[in-house]
């Protein structure tokens, strides 16, 4: 498992969201309670207060979003004020595996899809006849979980479809295997000349598309202004899009007041819901055109410095994560250190070495200088404390 916070770096003029890296955890017990376990004790180790905790977000396993005995719950139980936020790239994608699913064309169709890679990829002499007639891009296979990801399984074939369609005849004339013989020939003269099979290769090839920017647009830290006013209606259980409708004055008030009380810890409040308010509703006389983003929203409104409740609001929202894409891209580096040749890493070496890679930013900005001569002043005290 690994952890990630998220957290904003203020000074009067400049807004940054971040996100840093804190390490790998071993996991024995990957139930609710283990998961929460070992998390908390790792936050509790680098001095974070949960108490200050102002959002959380996680895949949707049932062990981390489960409402009862997940990692969220027992989170809130210490800090009600903790938001949690199902990852928006795997809801996103649960969302079209159940659509494709109750789709019968659907299944079918990527059936089909996984049927042609398979004839290939079982076969060293069938992938070379796949080589010699499909040069762009390679055959994918489909995989279950990242379901935007899909878009390159259904592309190789959309973009080359007469190439496939030559292959898989001649494994149908110089296959041993007669079944596979059979099927690469029914595949090719059928399935891949059939019409309702060619549209549906353009329509998924555009909604996967279009899904795969959605997501890549979800693992952005910019979010437009607009975009970000909804979020926080969307916090504060006020779900009328103000774009569309008009936000009306009463609905505005009773959103505060929603606020209010979700900041609620130990009958005090981050916000005052009166003053938000009051602020909300001079900040709409302003001229809020230039800002693209909420950043830049929140930097104005620190640089005017009378917008108190309005400014704790976007720190929250900028705070809280939307996706846990920059925790599972960590997966991919670990990859790459926890090789054959390094399997058996100790867990602290791996996490050190992990920090090192993945924050190399913070790594080249250090004094290796000043570092060194801390070092060897440490050196030096306790060599002489042993003399004496």
């Amino acid at each position: 498992m690994t952890i990630i916070v998220r957290y904003l770096k203020l000074s009067y003029n400049f807004v940054i969201v971040e996100e840093s890296f804190l390490g790998f955890l071993n996991v024995d017990d990957t139930s609710g309670k283990g998961l929460f376990d070992i998390t908390l004790e790792e936050l509790k180790s680098f001095g974070l207060e949960i108490d200050d905790m102002r959002g959380q977000g996680y895949d949707n396993g049932a062990n981390m979003k489960g409402i009862h005995q997940g990692v969220q719950k027992r989170f809130l139980d210490i800090n009600p004020r903790a938001f949690y936020t199902p990852c928006g790239c795997h809801s996103l994608n649960l969302t079209l595996c159940d659509m494709a699913n109750k789709c019968v064309k659907g299944k079918n169709f990527f059936g089909f899809i996984q049927r042609i890679y398979t004839i290939f990829a079982n076969s060293t002499k069938r992938w070379e006849i796949l080589k010699d007639n499909v040069k762009a891009w390679s055959l994918k296979s489909l995989c279950q979980t990242r379901w935007e990801s899909r878009v390159e399984s259904v592309k190789a074939i959309k973009m080359q479809l007469v190439d496939v369609r030559e292959a898989l005849l001649q494994v149908g004339e110089k296959d041993d295997d007669a079944a596979i013989a059979s099927e690469a020939t029914s595949l090719a003269e059928k399935e891949l000349g059939d019409f309702e099979f060619l549209v549906s290769t353009v329509i998924w090839h555009e909604v996967l598309n279009h899904v795969n920017i959605v997501s890549k647009k979800l693992q952005s830290k910019d979010m437009h202004l607009d975009d970000a006013i909804i979020e926080i209606n969307k916090l504060i259980g006020y779900s009328k899009d103000y774009r569309e409708t008009g936000t009306e004055d009463k609905d505005l008030k009773l959103s505060c007041h929603r606020l209010e009380k979700a900041l609620e810890f130990e009958e005090r409040s981050d916000i005052d819901a009166e003053e938000l308010y009051t602020e909300l509703k001079l900040f709409e006389t302003l001229e809020t055109n230039e800002f693209s983003n909420p950043i830049d929203v929140l930097k104005f409104l620190k640089e005017l410095d009378y917008f108190p409740n309005a400014s704790i609001a976007y720190r929250i929202l900028l705070s809280i994560p939307i996706t846990v894409t920059y925790a599972e891209m960590r997966f991919s580096k670990l990859k790459l250190l926890k090789s054959y040749l390094h399997s058996i890493i100790s867990q602290e070496r791996l996490s050190g070495l992990a920090m090192i890679s993945i924050e190399n930013e913070i790594l080249e900005s250090i004094d290796y200088e000043e570092l060194f001569n801390q070092f060897a002043i440490k050196n030096a005290r306790r060599a002489s404390r042993i003399v004496s």
